[in-house]
Formats: C-alpha cells, structure tokens, sequence
C-alpha cells in the first residue's frame, strides 16, 4: 500500500515538473529567427535560408521594407530589444557578403544642430553643385535604369547615386585599364568599354572606379580625398539627421560585422518634412521614403555626408 502511494506521490511531482516546464518553454520570449519565419509563413514567403533570395530579404529587412519586423509596437517588436535582435539576426545572415570587406576608420557620433555637430565645417567644392539637377535626376530614374550607365542589379545603390553626383554637376576623374573596375579611392569615373578578349565578368562592357560603385570608396572620395562633402559623423537618429541635412545630401547606412561597421547603402536625401528626410535610391527603386522608417539600433545606424 505505502508503495503505491509513493508511485503516485512521485508520477504527480513529475507532472507538476513537466507543467513547470512547459509554462516557462511557453513563457520564453520568441527568437529573431523564430519572428521572422513566422512572419514569412504567415505572408507566404518560401525563400530557403542561405540562398540569394534570402540575402536580398535579409536587407529588406534592414531597409525597413517590411515594417512589423522593424517597428517597435507591431506585432513582432515590441520595444528596441526586440528591434535590435531582428536586426543583429539579419547582419548575420548577410555576414558572407562582408567578410572581404575592408576594415573602416573609425566614425564619431553625430550630435543635432543645437547641441553643437561633428565636423560642421562644409569642404570647400570644387565646382557649384546643383542640389536641384541631383534630385531631379534621381526622381527621373528611381525606378529605371539609364542605359548611358551600365546595370548592377540588387548592388546597384551607390551607382544610382553616382549618376546622381554626375547629373548634379560633379566631373569624371580618371579613365580605366581596359576592363571592369579599378579599385581607387581617388578616381571617380565611368565609360564604355571595348573589352579585350581576357577581360571577363559582368559589365565587361564598362569601365569604372570603385569609387563610383561601392559604397565606402564613393564616401572617402568624396569627403576624405577631396573636399566636395563632410562626413558628419553616424547616428541612429532620423531626427538628429534631420537637423543637420538637407535634400541633395547622402544618408550611407552602416551595419556591424565582426566587430567592425561596414558600410553597405547609399541614399539621397530628395525631399524633407517638418520631421524628417525622405530617401530615394537603387536596390529596392525606392522613391521619398521617411528616412525614420528605416530602422537602427546596435548592429545598424546611419551615416551623414553634407555637400556645401
């Protein structure tokens, strides 16, 4: 009798211990991954992890392209913890793309107009930039693609805005060896090609500068080798961004990869409001998007780059 008193005693303690258990399994906040696969189920998004097409979803994210995954107060976030772990899971997965990458100097935090800003002296321009013409060129093309410049596809940011640059009065330097693109910081160029037989690859047709194409060569081009622009410095404040930009400047975005940031997005500032910045650019042929709806936090935050 007492033996089988205590196999009951003892299977109602283990039932209490696995109730215990599944409370707090169901109590555990969801992951980042978890979120977003129950996201993609719930909108009907079958993209397989690793692929092409999730790289691309994973900087959509980034881009603020699906806001109940960036929003705080949407059904997926609920404060900037969750924001920062949706974000920091999305860098991650887009880690292979950076890890030839080069390591960035390091970038003081930009601080609003009234608390006094990092690096407020404007350089000193060359030539007059047309804010209007850059705009407008942007507005003209946002969602297409000139064939007076060659094509980059989902990589095509940086090259957008270049044409931008150019149409707002800025002058090619330089010129190529023949084929594809030239690593520099100090030229800024793009032409047509006739490729020699060996010059393989996309774009054999073309001959450019990497600081026409990729996003931090275009940022030291323009404000560290000559003085056409001021890096102000990064910030994860559309508001402070606010306050010390104005349309026809350039808004980078950076995300941290292996304990460097790395900056991957270029955008110009088109339009403003009484509270924010509106961006247009190539990836994702965004027009006068809130600069706010692109979501920072601790693996991303924005860089300013002000002309004169």
């Amino acid at each position: 009798m007492k033996i089988a008193k205590l196999v009951v005693m003892l299977a109602m303690l283990v039932g209490v211990l696995l109730v215990n258990r599944s409370v707090l399994l169901a109590n555990e906040a969801p992951t980042a991954a978890a979120k977003i696969d129950a996201f993609m189920m719930e909108k009907g998004v079958a993209i397989e992890k690793g692929t092409e097409q999730y790289l691309q979803f994973m900087k959509d994210i980034l881009l603020g392209e699906y806001p109940e995954l960036t929003t705080v107060g949407s059904k997926y976030v609920g404060g900037q913890d969750d924001l920062d772990q949706i974000l920091e899971y999305a860098t991650e997965q887009m880690g292979p793309i950076f890890k030839d990458f080069p390591i960035e100097s390091p970038s003081q935090e930009a601080f609003a107009a009234s608390e006094g800003t990092v690096g407020s002296e404007q350089g000193e321009a060359v030539l007059a930039y047309s804010r209007t013409n850059a705009i407008n060129y942007a507005y003209a093309w946002w969602n297409g693609q000139n064939s007076s410049y060659p094509d980059f596809g989902s990589n095509d940011c940086t090259n957008f805005i270049s044409q931008s640059m150019k149409a707002g009065g800025f002058s090619f330097r330089g010129s190529g060896d023949g084929c594809r693109d030239e690593s520099t910081q100090t030229e800024w160029y793009v032409n047509r090609n006739s490729p020699p037989l060996w010059c393989i690859g996309s774009n054999r047709d073309w001959v450019w500068s990497t600081a026409w194409s990729v996003v931090y060569d275009f940022k030291r081009y323009y404000t560290y080798y000559n003085a056409y622009a001021s890096e102000l410095g990064w910030t994860t404040s559309a508001s402070t961004a606010k306050s010390l930009l104005s349309p026809g400047d350039i808004v980078q975005l950076q995300q941290l990869q292996g304990g460097n940031w790395v900056s991957y997005h270029n955008m110009l500032v088109t339009k403003e409001t009484s509270s924010d910045l509106l961006m247009t650019y190539h990836s994702t042929d965004t027009k006068d998007k809130p600069l706010g709806q692109i979501p920072t936090g601790s693996t991303q935050r924005y860089v300013l780059i002000r002309f004169p």
